[in-house]
């Protein structure tokens, strides 16, 4: 017999509601299925398997509570699921604000997180895969897991936050199908043959317009280019080949770093200055990007790496304790040394930079070295982020004046910039999280869905309107005509990269505004909840918070 990882120990069901249990078993079978509290039977059915093997059979609407255990049986095996509680159940969409994790708040929450340990809050992450050439009908990977300290810091902040005042408020287990993404486009929550179909509308209003064709990037798809991506992104000769090429190409890029990189063979890992006694030293404000017009011009053009050194003290008394290191947030790659022991490393430019240095490192004359590696675009130290050593509360300063030189180099001497291509991204590709992702959920009864998107969208705001609200009706297809959405306008985000601004966000947070007259629906302003300079703001407990009040009425008015 083969049951849905959907449904397993310590699975959440929508209480007062209908719920599948389905599987597979061998055609034509005799399949039992019995819901039990303690010793008690509480309702028991039967069916018969398909020709292929496929059963399915609905409990009436139970309560809130539990634990329960769920028996299937079939004439060769029986199956029990464990701990199983009814309650509410929600499914999480979006991207990275919607992924981001609870360990990435603890700036704000880190005391509150030590808290945590609620075995009536639990999360089932769905395994981040795609599909191209067809819907999946099932989930076998992924299980379960309780809001202990053993598992809470993975779930979804937004998820697990909103669920706390959901289960505070109600008295009720919360159940979390988590499915964001980082990165992502609506496009890859939609159904093909609704995306094809849209496409052609969104085509051809902005060849009214006068938009002139394709805008895609590696990583992007566009209303042009619907038919010709998902095509060929159902070969999988194109996949096997482009997923080795970008391979390659991030190999050849970080072997070359490393054998040009000066500073790994002179080991400035364990110096104290950057610089001989017969060389000029050469500086950077920190925190500053790299970017005319400062002081850092001259580190603009560089791909490859850059070298940062600071020397700083510690008090005697706090020599040698365990501390937390706050450096911000760098682009694009770091790796972090403190007296020369490696202290964190971080591989892309979003994630801040928090690393723990155990007991034993400091001293009372310390040195950080800083390794940036910039790969895409202009490297630095994002501003008006936090640039501090922690020990005890004492909080060290770390910003300010840092030696720099540069490492490698691969920008060419008439200076045309060597960027490490992107890799490609299948997971943000049009239709695939819809069918690997979405589509195979659909068994599963769900009280509402949130939904934290539009980053990856902001540049094609025109486009968004019809695709979102083709996105909501392909959801509630699955779930039921009227589930109730609550979704996230996107906060204030300012100039950060060339090709992200305040402008941008503007005009798509009125599009957002536009789109919440979507039956069933509530839109939670989160403006002031955002940063100039940070994609991923730690805010998400007072978001929560916002999404619960606004949406409770339409949840619980009943």
């Amino acid at each position: 017999m083969k049951i849905s990882s959907l449904l397993s120990d310590g699975c959440v069901l929508q209480r007062d509601s209908e719920n599948k249990i389905w599987g597979q078993t061998n055609p034509l079978s005799d399949v039992t299925v019995k819901l039990i509290y303690n010793t008690e039977i509480i309702e028991e059915k039967a069916c018969k398997a398909t020709e292929k093997g496929n059963f399915s059979i609905a409990f009436s609407p139970i309560k809130k509570g539990g634990p329960y255990s769920i028996e299937i049986s079939d004439s060769i095996e029986t199956v029990v699921i464990n701990d199983v509680l009814f309650g509410d159940v929600f499914l999480l969409m979006g991207q990275s604000n919607m992924e981001l994790p609870v360990a990435r708040t603890l700036d704000l929450n880190r005391e509150y997180a030590k808290k945590i340990n609620n075995t009536n809050i639990r999360h089932f992450e769905v395994p981040k895969e795609w599909d191209f050439k067809e819907k999946n009908d099932d989930i076998y990977k992924g299980v379960w897991k309780k809001a202990t300290q053993e598992n809470v810091y993975q779930f979804s902040a937004l998820g697990f936050y909103f669920a706390e005042y959901v289960n505070a408020d109600y008295d009720v287990p919360v159940g979390l199908l988590q499915t964001g993404c980082g990165g992502i486009q609506i496009e890859a929550l939609i159904e093909e043959e609704r995306l094809l179909n849209v496409g052609k509308i969104l085509k051809s209003n902005a060849i009214a317009r006068g938009e002139k064709g394709c805008t895609c990037g590696k990583n992007q798809s566009c209303k042009f280019c619907y038919e010709e991506v998902i095509a060929r992104d159902k070969s999988d000769e194109f996949i096997e080949n482009q997923t080795k090429a970008d391979a390659k190409e991030q190999n050849e890029f970080n072997e070359r770093l490393s054998n040009s990189d000066p500073g790994l063979k002179a080991d400035y890992i364990n110096k104290t200055t950057l610089f001989t006694p017969d060389e000029t030293p050469r500086y950077i404000n920190v925190p500053e990007r790299w970017e005319a017009p400062n002081d850092s011009e001259f580190l603009h053009d560089v791909r490859g790496s850059v070298w940062c050194l600071k020397n700083f003290d510690v008090p005697p008394e706090l020599v040698g304790k365990p501390a937390r290191l706050y450096l911000g947030t760098i682009i694009d790659a770091d790796e972090t040394y403190i007296n020369g022991v490696k202290v964190g490393e971080t591989f892309y430019r979003y994630p801040p930079r928090r690393y723990e240095v155990k007991e034993g490192i400091t001293r009372e004359h310390n040195t950080l070295v800083v390794r940036v590696k910039v790969s895409q675009r202009y490297g630095g130290f994002v501003p008006e982020m936090p640039y501090y050593l922690d020990i005890e509360g004492n909080k060290i300063p770390l910003d300010g004046k840092y030696e720099v030189k540069i490492g490698a180099n691969f920008t060419a001497e008439d200076g045309v910039v060597n960027n490490l291509p992107d890799s490609m991204f299948f997971l943000y590709r049009p239709c695939g999280m819809y069918n690997k992702m979405i589509y195979p959920l659909r068994n599963m009864s769900v009280k509402a869905f949130l939904f934290y998107q539009g980053e990856s969208n902001s540049k094609m705001a025109l486009d968004y309107d019809p695709l979102m609200r083709e996105m909501v009706k392909g959801v509630r297809e699955l779930f039921g005509e009227k589930l109730p959405l609550a979704f996230v306008q996107l906060p204030f985000f300012g100039q950060e990269d060339d090709d992200r601004g305040t402008s941008i966000w503007d005009d798509f947070r009125a599009v957002q505004a536009g789109l919440s007259n979507i039956p069933d629906s509530v839109m939670v302003d989160a403006y002031d909840l955002g940063f100039r300079y940070e994609l991923h703001p730690q805010t998400k407990r007072e978001l929560a918070r916002r999404l619960f009040d606004n949406f409770k009425y339409v949840l619980y008015s009943n």
